[in-house]
């Protein structure tokens, strides 16, 4: 099995913002896939991710939408999901 740390989660980061803006499967794929392993998800992923959806979700509310209404959806979904899960406090959360 494969060691989550700190390079691991910033991989889980890049991917979200790769697909933040496609026009393709990748919001789907990506989302689904992190909240089908929340190990991934530590207190930093999970704050910069929140912080990377506040700036999505302020683009759509002046116009500047960069993506479908479904892709939308799904980044509402997986926001919801983030403010609800709870993580571990681990003590390397941040370098």
């Amino acid at each position: 099995m494969i060691e989550i740390d700190y390079d691991l989660r910033d991989i889980v980061i890049s991917a979200v913002r790769y697909a933040l803006g496609r026009r393709t499967m990748m919001p789907s794929i990506t989302t689904e896939y992190i909240m089908k392993h929340h190990e991934l998800v530590d207190n930093r992923v999970k704050q910069v991710l929140l912080r990377d959806l506040k700036w999505y979700f302020q683009l759509w509310e002046v116009g500047k939408q960069i993506d479908d209404r479904c892709d939308y959806e799904t980044w509402l979904l997986f926001k919801k999901w983030l403010e609800k899960l709870e993580v571990k406090n681990e003590k390397s959360d941040f370098k």
